[in-house]
């Protein structure tokens, strides 16, 4: 048993001889922080009182006097019902889980502090704009303000760790926004996946596992809604960047520098903890204008797809100035991050706006030449050159501490440590280490845009993460804007390592934002993504190989061109949309097999009768679904080792496109198991697969196919970073609960194919906002407001989330006193 589980299991006990000891104060230890949401309490560092509105499902409403009551009033709601998760935050930021957790986390920390994103949010902090300064450092004031009043009724996760938490810093705020820029951005497991398989496979085979987004699309901004081609030229571009064109055809610009063989099980497990890079993670925005929409003004949705968690990774709030002026400018609701001041996504009394993850290639990995003469310098365009060398000193609760000597060249730090089976120095290049961010200046002038300019003039400063942002405004006016640091190379695209001793791949600037994809009021009077690529190959940068499938992007405009108009149930049952092309495809091909004995034939029937929807009570397409899995181990598990398999069905949907591909091609080479003597076709596995698949379910949940429901395989648990030791999980964790959709419906609920079929990422938030009638909007999140088990608010949206049903999305401050469950008016 490890030190983590040791010093959790003594907080466990200790709870429970106090439950055993009464259940009263059991239930007193665990709700005694639970937040007082009405009444008058006095806040040290206020300028004026502030109201803070509470609705029915517990979102707060804050009303200020001025700017800086604002956002501390939101700092200190944020502390009231998250304090936890603003801890956890941090600390994953700033990499000290190991001093509360003990030697159970030092893994997660040596890897975070390798990388330096604390080291890069301190690099921010000392370069501030004034306006970000004054917003966080009042936002900081509200957490330290609940601190100070509150010390002894802490969340319950305080106490059995033993520890209470340090004032809230600006810069805590600041490393947050570093891991989300981590987490959404640029994945170098992709290009180390490409890496191993070019060494073990061959060129050839590893273009046929990672085929190329289809040329006809579709694509975020398509070709009808602006011309690609303005600008063009068929020359290599001056600034040293080929044409998109030209990348099409030179893209796999790959060298074997013998990198060794990661061990994908060590990668992974550190993605999975900190919720990073997870190729799940993405989501769906559209916006229509109003000649499409009943209204006769734009609608706009957005569902984010992020890791499940819980407590919920978004906390919904409304922040409004009582008295809109100048020094008071901010009337906007929506969800905020727990540690940021301001709203990410949402609508203010003008436009709205939502995101998507463009998986823009920002991060690149370099392979270094260090002198064997001197361990501590590396080769430059024949010159030797002095490492930096950081020292990280980590605290580790109840063992020896650590210092970590950190090697950094002019790419980034050398991440080869952390990566088990690799035998070259890798240096790590990633936007968010290289440039001072401007993120929350962003979100906050964002938070105040009245219009298309200074929407845009907002996004302007957005540099990491790149998004796909959709907008839409009260006077009828549709839009989207990628903003963000998308580097220019001056050699290649970053699919592969490349060398760094030689400079020829250096980054030698950011696309110009003014030349990054854009459309306003388009021509089809719809806009929408889905992490499918942006442009065609004429857009003239390059932004990325590793786009999602278009399986949702294209049901998205299916459903939106199938009516003349849309209504917002309309807009709502797009987000509950299940249908699942893979499935459905393959389908068709199981429906023409011959079963073999009476289990397989029941099964086939339900098979041959189900109609793509991978809905909670659904057989057919459980069925279908779990064939699907087979068939995919049973076409790549003859090629790759079980490592490198893991790593290919964790690597997007590459696997579904393959095998999509696949089934028109009977005698494709991929169909034969290298394993045994005769040569198998695609008849011959798919029989297998299903067969497989039968059995496995018939094993599972009996043999009656009519027991086997989507909804028992198809599993949602929501997780506490405590959750995992037992009998904690009983306290803070939520589910398994049964869930409609897949890895390729709109309404997504995804899981790893290396790991079916819990899932692990989702909808993380559904938004529809009417800005006909800014009331009318409406929204869910996954689990609830507060982050306090026993807390009526813990889960209360759980259900409602798994059904794609919604809450008003209180804007009228009439219709918020109606609905309204507590007021709490805080004093300086």
């Amino acid at each position: 048993m490890n030190v983590f589980k040791r010093i959790l299991l003594i907080g466990v006990i200790a709870l429970f001889v106090l439950l055993l000891a009464g259940c009263a104060a059991g239930y007193w230890l665990i709700t005694a922080s639970h937040p007082q949401i009405e009444g008058t309490l006095r806040a040290p560092g206020l300028i004026a009182p502030v109201e803070i509105v509470r609705d029915a499902m517990g979102v707060p409403h804050i009303y200020a006097q001025n700017a800086d009551d604002l956002f501390f009033a939101q700092g200190y709601v944020h502390a009231q019902d998250r304090l936890w998760q603003l801890e956890y935050n941090r600390r994953i930021g700033h990499a000290t889980l190991s001093d509360v957790l003990g030697a159970g986390a030092i893994e997660y920390d040596r890897f975070l502090r390798t990388i330096g994103l604390a080291r890069a949010a301190r690099a921010d902090l000392a370069a501030l704009s004034a306006e970000e300064r004054r917003s966080l450092e009042a936002y900081a004031r509200g957490v330290n303000a609940f601190l100070a009043t509150h010390p002894n009724n802490l969340p319950v996760e305080f106490t059995l760790l033993g520890f209470k938490p340090a004032p809230w810093e600006p810069l805590d705020t600041l490393v947050w926004g570093k891991v989300m820029g981590y987490q959404l951005s640029g994945q170098y497991e992709a290009d180390l996946f490409r890496q191993r398989v070019l060494e073990t496979l061959g060129e050839t085979k590893l273009k046929e596992l990672l085929p190329a987004y289809p040329a006809e699309g579709p694509f975020v901004v398509p070709p009808e809604a602006r011309n690609y081609k303005s600008g063009m030229t068929n020359e290599r571009m001056t600034n040293g960047q080929m044409t998109n064109e030209q990348m099409a055809n030179d893209k796999w610009q790959m060298t074997n520098f013998g990198i060794g063989q990661p061990e994908w099980d060590a990668i992974a497990r550190m993605d999975n903890l900190l919720a990073m890079h997870d190729p799940g993670i993405g989501s769906n925005n559209w916006v229509i204008d109003g000649t499409k929409s009943a209204t006769g003004k734009p609608i706009l949705a957005n569902d984010p797809h992020l890791s499940i968690q819980m407590p919920s990774i978004w906390y919904a709030i409304g922040l409004h100035c009582i008295i809109k002026t100048k020094e008071c400018p901010y009337n906007v609701v929506g969800f905020s991050f727990p540690a940021a001041p301001g709203v990410i996504l949402g609508h203010n009394d003008r436009i709205a706006w939502g995101v998507t993850t463009p998986y823009a290639d920002v991060a690149d990995l370099y392979v270094e030449k260090i002198n064997p003469q001197n361990p501590n310098q590396y080769e430059y365009q024949g010159k030797w050159v002095d490492l930096q060398i950081v020292e990280e000193p980590i605290k580790v609760k109840g063992v020896v501490s650590e210092t970590l000597k950190i090697q950094i060249t002019r790419h980034g730090p050398i991440i080869t440590p952390l990566l088990p089976g690799v035998t070259q120095p890798l240096a790590f290049q990633w936007v968010g280490l290289r440039e001072r961010s401007r993120l929350f200046e962003a979100v906050l002038r964002l938070n105040r845009a009245q219009n298309w300019d200074e929407f845009r003039a907002a996004l302007k400063l957005w540099d990491v993460p790149s998004q796909n942002f959709v907008y839409a405004d009260v006077d009828g006016n549709i839009g989207y804007q990628l903003p963000g640091n998308i580097p220019i190379r001056a050699k290649g695209n970053g699919m592969f390592p490349a060398s760094g001793s030689s400079g020829d791949s250096e980054w030698t600037g950011y696309i110009p934002f003014d030349e990054l994809p854009a459309a306003f009021n388009p021509p089809t009077h719809f806009l929408a993504s889905a992490n499918n690529c942006i442009a065609p190959a004429t857009y003239k940068y390059w932004l990325s190989y590793d786009c999602a499938a278009p399986f949702r992007q294209q049901r998205i405009f299916d459903l939106i061109k199938a009516k003349d108009t849309l209504t917002l149930d309309d807009i709502a049952a797009m987000q509950r949309d299940t249908y699942s092309a893979p499935e459905a495809r393959l389908k068709t091909y199981l429906a023409a097999l011959t079963p073999v004995g009476i289990a397989q034939t029941r099964a086939l029937e339900f098979v041959k009768t189900w109609d793509g929807y991978l809905t909670l009570d659904n057989v057919g397409g459980t069925i279908v679904a779990v064939t699907l899995q087979r068939a995919i181990r049973n076409i790549f598990g003859d090629d790759l080792d079980a490592d490198a398999l893991k790593a290919y069905l964790s690597r997007s949907d590459y696997h579904q496109r393959v095998l999509l591909t696949l089934l028109d091609q009977p005698e494709n080479a991929w169909w034969d198991d290298r394993q045994t003597p005769q040569k198998e076709t695609r008849d011959a596995i798919l029989q297998k697969s299903f067969a497989e698949a039968v059995a496995w379910l018939s094993k599972q949940y009996g043999e009656s196919p009519g027991e086997w429901r989507w909804s028992r395989l198809h599993t949602a648990t929501f997780s506490h970073p405590l959750g995992s030791v037992q009998p904690l999980n009983l306290l803070f964790n939520v589910g398994p609960v049964g869930a409609p959709g897949g890895e390729a419906t709109v309404m997504r609920m995804g899981f790893r194919a290396n790991v079916p079929f819990a899932i692990n990422t989702a909808s993380s938030m559904r938004m529809i906002v009417d800005l006909g009638n800014l009331t009318n909007s409406r929204s869910i999140h996954t689990t609830g407001q507060s982050g306090q088990p026993w807390h009526k608010h813990y889960s209360d949206q759980v259900l409602l989330w798994r059904d794609a049903l919604y809450t008003p999305m209180h804007f009228d401050r009439a219709a918020l006193d109606k609905a309204r469950e507590g007021v709490l008016v805080l004093v300086p």
